[in-house]
């Protein structure tokens, strides 16, 4: 049985959570108590930064809130999308980084209508795998 949605969340969280623990940083998960922050972070020299984490089951689309994304730009503020593939089990995680300015930049670039000139559908914005792909395993973007 495939996973829900709440499971792929939780598993990208705590394995990006993990990932970054492995590299030395610090990590406290909100644990949906901060709707657009899901990990407060300090880098191994002590730089404090938050990070929103999105997991996806396949490479397709990555939902983003519009408040976030068209929020002003934040040097403190972090995207990692971890793709949780449903056969993780022999499917190594990956992860993509990109920093809130990086995202807030991407989704300026993204059309907001349609080929016949309608508007996409509200609650759908976000990015296009495609977008994603050159930002895997940036880890060294976030405070060193």
């Amino acid at each position: 049985m495939p996973r829900n949605k709440h499971q792929s969340g939780m598993a990208g969280t705590f394995a990006v959570a993990a990932e970054l623990c492995r590299r030395e940083y610090e990590v406290a998960l909100t644990l949906g108590n901060s709707p657009h922050i899901d990990l407060l972070c300090a880098s191994p020299s002590g730089v404090p930064f938050k990070i929103q984490v999105k997991a996806a089951a396949s490479p397709t689309f990555v939902p983003i809130g519009r408040a976030w994304l068209e929020s002003p730009p934040n040097a403190t503020l972090y995207l990692i999308t971890a793709l949780i593939p449903a056969d993780s089990a022999t499917t190594p995680f990956r992860f993509f980084i990109i920093s809130h300015a990086e995202a807030v930049a991407l989704w300026a670039a993204v059309p907001k209508l349609k080929k016949n000139g309608e508007p996409y559908k509200a609650g759908w914005e976000g990015f296009a795998w495609p977008a994603l792909m050159s930002h895997e395993n940036a880890w060294t973007k976030l405070p060193q």
